[in-house]
Protein backbone atom coordinates (compact mmCIF):
# COMPACT_ATOMS: atom_id res chain seq x y z
CA UNK A 1 0.00 0.00 0.00
CA UNK A 2 2.44 2.41 0.75
CA UNK A 3 4.35 1.85 -2.56
CA UNK A 4 1.42 2.05 -4.45
CA UNK A 5 0.96 5.89 -2.87
CA UNK A 6 4.53 6.40 -3.06
CA UNK A 7 4.50 5.73 -6.70
CA UNK A 8 1.31 7.89 -7.39
CA UNK A 9 3.47 11.19 -5.58
CA UNK A 10 6.01 10.44 -8.16
CA UNK A 11 3.91 10.24 -11.28
CA UNK A 12 2.42 13.07 -9.97
CA UNK A 13 5.60 14.73 -9.58
CA UNK A 14 7.03 14.06 -12.75
CA UNK A 15 4.15 15.47 -14.59
CA UNK A 16 4.17 18.41 -12.09
CA UNK A 17 7.75 19.27 -13.71
CA UNK A 18 6.99 18.55 -17.52
CA UNK A 19 3.58 19.96 -18.33
CA UNK A 20 3.71 23.16 -20.42
CA UNK A 21 1.80 24.89 -18.02
CA UNK A 22 1.10 28.16 -19.17
CA UNK A 23 1.21 30.11 -16.00
CA UNK A 24 5.09 29.93 -15.38
CA UNK A 25 5.61 31.57 -19.11
CA UNK A 26 8.30 34.84 -18.47
CA UNK A 27 5.85 36.32 -21.36
CA UNK A 28 2.62 36.80 -19.02
CA UNK A 29 5.14 37.97 -16.53
CA UNK A 30 4.85 41.08 -18.38
CA UNK A 31 2.27 43.66 -18.07
CA UNK A 32 -0.09 44.67 -20.95
CA UNK A 33 -1.21 48.31 -21.77
CA UNK A 34 -4.23 47.21 -23.02
CA UNK A 35 -5.77 43.67 -22.91
CA UNK A 36 -8.86 43.09 -25.08
CA UNK A 37 -11.32 39.84 -24.18
CA UNK A 38 -13.12 38.72 -27.12
CA UNK A 39 -16.32 36.86 -27.03
CA UNK A 40 -16.61 33.83 -29.41
CA UNK A 41 -12.95 34.56 -31.31
CA UNK A 42 -12.52 32.50 -34.43
CA UNK A 43 -9.01 31.02 -34.63
CA UNK A 44 -8.29 33.58 -37.85
CA UNK A 45 -9.07 36.58 -35.92
CA UNK A 46 -6.44 39.40 -35.95
CA UNK A 47 -6.54 42.41 -34.36
CA UNK A 48 -4.50 45.52 -34.80
CA UNK A 49 -3.62 48.94 -33.54
CA UNK A 50 -3.29 52.26 -35.57
CA UNK A 51 -1.86 54.98 -33.47
CA UNK A 52 -2.76 58.20 -34.93
CA UNK A 53 0.72 59.90 -34.62
CA UNK A 54 3.20 56.87 -35.63
CA UNK A 55 6.01 56.03 -37.38
CA UNK A 56 5.48 52.33 -38.47
CA UNK A 57 4.28 51.55 -41.47
CA UNK A 58 1.96 49.33 -40.68
CA UNK A 59 -0.93 48.59 -37.91
CA UNK A 60 0.61 46.97 -34.89
CA UNK A 61 -0.71 43.33 -34.56
CA UNK A 62 -1.81 42.08 -31.11
CA UNK A 63 -0.71 39.13 -29.13
CA UNK A 64 -3.58 36.47 -29.32
CA UNK A 65 -3.67 34.37 -25.87
CA UNK A 66 -6.00 31.81 -25.36
CA UNK A 67 -6.88 30.67 -21.55
CA UNK A 68 -9.78 28.25 -21.01
CA UNK A 69 -12.41 29.16 -23.35
CA UNK A 70 -11.43 32.54 -23.34
CA UNK A 71 -9.38 34.51 -25.80
CA UNK A 72 -7.20 38.06 -25.22
CA UNK A 73 -5.20 40.18 -27.36
CA UNK A 74 -2.37 42.11 -25.57
CA UNK A 75 -0.78 44.94 -26.40
CA UNK A 76 2.56 45.55 -24.32
CA UNK A 77 4.25 48.65 -23.88
CA UNK A 78 7.27 47.04 -23.84
CA UNK A 79 7.35 46.52 -27.18
CA UNK A 80 7.69 50.24 -28.46
CA UNK A 81 9.49 52.16 -25.38
CA UNK A 82 8.64 55.51 -24.75
CA UNK A 83 5.00 55.39 -25.76
CA UNK A 84 2.92 56.81 -22.76
CA UNK A 85 -0.87 56.86 -21.91
CA UNK A 86 -2.00 59.84 -24.25
CA UNK A 87 -0.55 57.03 -27.39
CA UNK A 88 -4.47 56.04 -27.53
CA UNK A 89 -5.69 59.01 -27.92
CA UNK A 90 -7.42 58.87 -31.64
CA UNK A 91 -6.31 55.18 -31.20
CA UNK A 92 -8.10 52.66 -34.16
CA UNK A 93 -8.41 48.87 -33.43
CA UNK A 94 -8.28 47.10 -36.59
CA UNK A 95 -10.37 43.40 -36.78
CA UNK A 96 -9.51 41.07 -39.36
CA UNK A 97 -10.74 37.60 -40.14
CA UNK A 98 -12.78 35.71 -42.74
CA UNK A 99 -15.78 36.86 -41.16
CA UNK A 100 -14.77 40.29 -40.04
CA UNK A 101 -13.39 43.16 -40.90
CA UNK A 102 -13.72 46.73 -39.84
CA UNK A 103 -12.46 49.21 -37.74
CA UNK A 104 -13.56 50.87 -34.11
CA UNK A 105 -11.95 53.85 -32.20
CA UNK A 106 -10.42 53.30 -28.94
CA UNK A 107 -12.15 55.29 -26.62
CA UNK A 108 -10.49 57.48 -23.94
CA UNK A 109 -10.17 55.13 -20.32
CA UNK A 110 -13.19 56.95 -18.15
CA UNK A 111 -10.81 55.75 -15.25
CA UNK A 112 -7.40 56.47 -16.59
CA UNK A 113 -5.67 53.64 -14.99
CA UNK A 114 -2.20 54.23 -15.54
CA UNK A 115 -1.25 50.38 -16.12
CA UNK A 116 -3.49 47.94 -17.52
CA UNK A 117 -6.84 48.16 -19.54
CA UNK A 118 -9.33 45.89 -20.14
CA UNK A 119 -11.94 46.21 -23.09
CA UNK A 120 -14.04 43.60 -24.41
CA UNK A 121 -15.01 43.41 -28.04
CA UNK A 122 -18.03 41.67 -29.23
CA UNK A 123 -17.65 40.73 -32.81
CA UNK A 124 -21.27 40.66 -33.84
CA UNK A 125 -22.14 44.23 -32.36
CA UNK A 126 -19.05 45.39 -33.13
CA UNK A 127 -18.51 47.16 -29.97
CA UNK A 128 -15.51 47.55 -27.72
CA UNK A 129 -16.11 48.74 -24.55
CA UNK A 130 -13.87 49.05 -21.18
CA UNK A 131 -14.45 46.44 -18.92
CA UNK A 132 -15.61 42.38 -19.18
CA UNK A 133 -18.90 40.84 -19.12
CA UNK A 134 -20.27 40.22 -15.72
CA UNK A 135 -21.14 36.10 -16.53
CA UNK A 136 -17.25 36.49 -16.98
CA UNK A 137 -15.49 35.65 -13.93
CA UNK A 138 -18.24 33.28 -12.43
CA UNK A 139 -18.14 31.24 -15.38
CA UNK A 140 -14.46 30.81 -15.52
CA UNK A 141 -14.32 30.20 -11.24
CA UNK A 142 -16.57 27.62 -11.86
CA UNK A 143 -15.10 25.37 -14.56
CA UNK A 144 -12.14 25.62 -13.08
CA UNK A 145 -13.00 24.75 -9.36
CA UNK A 146 -15.33 21.70 -11.50
CA UNK A 147 -12.21 20.42 -13.50
CA UNK A 148 -10.40 20.63 -10.23
CA UNK A 149 -12.78 18.33 -8.06
CA UNK A 150 -12.99 16.12 -10.53
CA UNK A 151 -9.44 15.62 -10.58
CA UNK A 152 -8.62 15.98 -7.26
CA UNK A 153 -11.45 13.40 -6.59
CA UNK A 154 -9.56 11.12 -8.93
CA UNK A 155 -6.78 10.91 -6.34
CA UNK A 156 -9.28 11.13 -3.36
CA UNK A 157 -10.69 7.80 -4.39
CA UNK A 158 -7.22 5.86 -5.31
CA UNK A 159 -6.50 6.99 -1.98
CA UNK A 160 -8.62 4.61 -1.13
CA UNK A 161 -11.55 7.35 0.47
CA UNK A 162 -14.80 5.37 0.13
CA UNK A 163 -16.77 6.70 3.47
CA UNK A 164 -19.50 9.22 2.48
CA UNK A 165 -18.98 11.79 5.16
CA UNK A 166 -15.36 11.66 3.99
CA UNK A 167 -16.67 12.51 0.17
CA UNK A 168 -19.04 14.88 1.98
CA UNK A 169 -16.68 16.76 3.86
CA UNK A 170 -14.07 16.49 0.29
CA UNK A 171 -16.55 18.43 -1.87
CA UNK A 172 -17.06 20.93 0.69
CA UNK A 173 -13.22 21.59 1.74
CA UNK A 174 -12.66 22.00 -1.72
CA UNK A 175 -15.51 23.88 -2.93
CA UNK A 176 -14.37 26.79 -0.84
CA UNK A 177 -10.51 26.38 -0.99
CA UNK A 178 -10.65 25.97 -4.87
CA UNK A 179 -13.02 28.57 -4.98
CA UNK A 180 -10.83 30.91 -3.65
CA UNK A 181 -7.23 29.56 -5.31
CA UNK A 182 -9.92 30.08 -8.60
CA UNK A 183 -10.99 33.82 -8.00
CA UNK A 184 -7.03 34.31 -7.66
CA UNK A 185 -6.32 32.97 -10.90
CA UNK A 186 -9.57 34.18 -12.88
CA UNK A 187 -7.00 36.63 -14.54
CA UNK A 188 -3.87 36.38 -16.07
CA UNK A 189 -0.66 37.12 -13.74
CA UNK A 190 0.82 40.94 -14.08
CA UNK A 191 3.73 40.84 -11.52
CA UNK A 192 6.50 38.12 -9.86
CA UNK A 193 4.80 39.08 -6.74
CA UNK A 194 1.55 37.30 -8.02
CA UNK A 195 3.82 33.54 -8.21
CA UNK A 196 5.01 34.29 -4.81
CA UNK A 197 1.40 34.50 -3.71
CA UNK A 198 -0.47 32.10 -5.57
CA UNK A 199 3.16 29.57 -4.01
CA UNK A 200 1.66 30.89 -0.65
CA UNK A 201 -1.89 30.15 -1.04
CA UNK A 202 -1.42 27.01 -2.49
CA UNK A 203 0.68 25.77 0.33
CA UNK A 204 -1.56 26.97 2.85
CA UNK A 205 -4.60 25.13 0.85
CA UNK A 206 -2.50 21.99 1.30
CA UNK A 207 -1.87 22.49 5.11
CA UNK A 208 -5.52 23.47 6.15
CA UNK A 209 -6.81 20.32 3.63
CA UNK A 210 -3.99 18.27 5.39
CA UNK A 211 -5.32 18.92 8.46
CA UNK A 212 -9.05 18.79 8.15
CA UNK A 213 -7.92 15.16 6.53
CA UNK A 214 -5.77 13.98 9.90
CA UNK A 215 -8.26 15.23 12.55
CA UNK A 216 -11.84 14.16 10.39
CA UNK A 217 -11.75 11.59 8.46
CA UNK A 218 -12.07 8.38 8.96
CA UNK A 219 -9.59 6.50 6.30
CA UNK A 220 -6.58 8.81 7.51
CA UNK A 221 -7.38 10.39 11.07
CA UNK A 222 -4.17 10.81 12.91
CA UNK A 223 -2.41 9.78 9.56
CA UNK A 224 0.85 10.64 7.97
CA UNK A 225 -1.37 9.84 5.19
CA UNK A 226 -3.26 13.21 5.27
CA UNK A 227 -0.16 15.29 4.54
CA UNK A 228 0.78 13.39 1.35
CA UNK A 229 -3.11 13.21 0.31
CA UNK A 230 -3.53 16.70 0.25
CA UNK A 231 -0.17 16.99 -1.55
CA UNK A 232 -0.77 14.80 -4.05
CA UNK A 233 -4.58 15.55 -4.55
CA UNK A 234 -3.00 19.79 -4.96
CA UNK A 235 -0.61 18.79 -7.47
CA UNK A 236 -2.79 16.52 -9.80
CA UNK A 237 -5.93 19.58 -9.44
CA UNK A 238 -3.08 22.22 -10.08
CA UNK A 239 -1.08 21.22 -12.60
CA UNK A 240 -2.94 19.34 -14.73
CA UNK A 241 -6.32 20.89 -14.14
CA UNK A 242 -3.80 24.19 -15.66
CA UNK A 243 -3.01 22.11 -18.71
CA UNK A 244 -6.02 21.34 -19.81
CA UNK A 245 -8.06 24.29 -19.43
CA UNK A 246 -6.30 26.62 -21.35
CA UNK A 247 -6.90 24.13 -24.31
CA UNK A 248 -10.82 23.73 -23.63
CA UNK A 249 -12.40 24.90 -27.05
CA UNK A 250 -13.11 28.33 -27.48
Amino acid sequence: MRQKFLLIAVLVLVIAAFLPFEAVSAKQVRTPGLSIFVIKAPKDLKLFIQFRNSALPEPLAMERVSRYWETYYNYYYQRLPGRFDEDFIGAKLIVRSSQYSYELPISKDPEMRPDKRLMTLDLKQGTLVYGEPDWRAPLSVAGRVMLTLVLEGAVFYLFGMRDKSSWLGFFILNLITQSLLSIFLVHPFEAKGDYFMLVFYSVAIILVEAAVYYFTFKEVELNHKALLLALVANLVGFFLGGWIMPIFPA
